[in-house]
């Protein structure tokens, strides 16, 4: 495998698996154009034994590693589609992060020439390897809830802007300058393009596709924010199921002078299903220990510290099942059509803010 750029900041998560001397996924290279997260990549595997090749583009990674089975797409959303196609026309098998491209055009073609080319495509939508979201699927589909009534969603954090600032710019983020209401100086491309787990999450527990969706988004918490730092969106599911989702950046973080790649504080994805025969809840990021200190790497502050939660990266779930994925042993987990899925749910969401009506799929 090699790996197109850090931008995402759960490429960095998986750094520790790869580097695990029975991880079924070898790393050859590793490309960022940003030079403090190719440095960061290159101390982590200093002392690894591990021979990596780094580079500040991707173009020359791939024309130096042909002999590379698999490219993991980690660049700025708005590089997705270029990278993912070029390593497509390659033959290369994709290991995309987070949102393939918010433009459903270009994952639309991305999913035709995978068709073609035959490769396997797998988006990390890393929830469903979570202990916790796979028991409230079974109860969910067993009918052990009886008919499902309601579905509550919150994926909230800090904004992650004072460590990856590429989230704060509406191109890289969401790939062009859109306002996020006619006249606004806020752009799509905030907490509601950083999180398209709410959306995948829903479907993949309940089977259920999305029918109506209605948006709002007020000002902004943080004034100096180009994109938006919050929204609510409520709405209906196949079947009259209602929802709620607040995919924000709720939780408040350290205003630090020097950029930190690391996340100080946790964030939550509290889950709530409510049938005609029972309810039950989690959240993925549980909170069993709080910490105030001086010489935390967040000081002085009440914050989360020894969340338990599954591991998202190694070989512990997500790349172990790409990898059995390519090896023909399995399915992947999340598949392209389940990321396009969750982008066609947040474009309607941010054409219901714009617009200030319901938006019906």
């Amino acid at each position: 495998m090699i790996i197109a750029g850090a931008a995402n900041p759960h490429v960095r998560n998986y750094y520790g698996g790869l580097a695990m001397g029975n991880c079924p996924v070898k790393t050859l290279a590793i490309s960022d154009h940003d030079p403090e997260r190719l440095q960061y990549a290159k101390d982590f595997f200093a002392n690894s034994g591990m021979e990596i090749s780094f580079y500040g583009d991707w173009r020359e990674m791939y024309e130096k590693h042909p002999e590379a089975e698999s490219v993991m797409v980690g660049t700025d959303n708005i590089h997705h589609f270029e990278a993912t196609r070029e390593a497509i026309m390659r033959s290369k098998h994709i290991y995309s992060m987070k949102v393939i491209s918010m433009n459903e055009g270009e994952c639309e073609e991305l999913i035709r020439l995978r068709n073609q080319k035959k490769i396997v495509f797998e988006v990390e939508l890393e929830l469903h390897f979570s202990a916790q979201y796979r028991h409230i699927k079974e109860a969910v589909q067993s009918g052990k809830l009886g008919e499902i009534k309601s579905i509550y969603l919150t994926n909230v954090s800090q904004s992650p802007c004072n460590y990856f600032p590429n989230w704060g710019d509406p191109e890289l983020s969401y790939g062009k300058t859109i306002p996020i209401k006619a006249g606004s100086s806020v752009c799509r491309g905030g907490g509601l393009t950083d999180h398209p787990h709410p959306f995948d999450l829903i479907h993949w527990v309940t089977g259920l596709e999305f029918k109506k969706v209605f948006a709002v988004s007020s000002r902004n918490q943080r004034a100096h924010l180009k994109v938006e730092d919050h929204v609510a969106i409520t709405g209906e599911l196949e079947g009259d199921v209602k929802f709620f989702i607040n995919p924000s950046y709720s939780n408040l973080e350290e205003n630090v002078a020097k950029r930190v790649l690391i996340w100080p504080k946790s964030l939550e994805v509290n889950l709530k299903v409510t049938g005609s025969k029972g309810y039950m809840a989690t959240d993925y990021f549980d909170k069993p220990l709080y910490v105030v200190g001086k010489n935390h790497i967040s000081p002085n502050r009440l914050i989360v510290d020894g969340m338990g939660k599954t591991a998202i990266g190694g070989c512990n779930g997500a790349l172990d099942c790409f990898a059995k994925a390519v090896r023909g042993m399995r399915d992947v987990e999340s598949s392209a059509e389940d990321g396009l899925r969750a982008v066609k749910v947040m474009n309607a969401a941010y054409e219901s803010i714009y617009n200030n009506k319901a938006v019906y799929l």
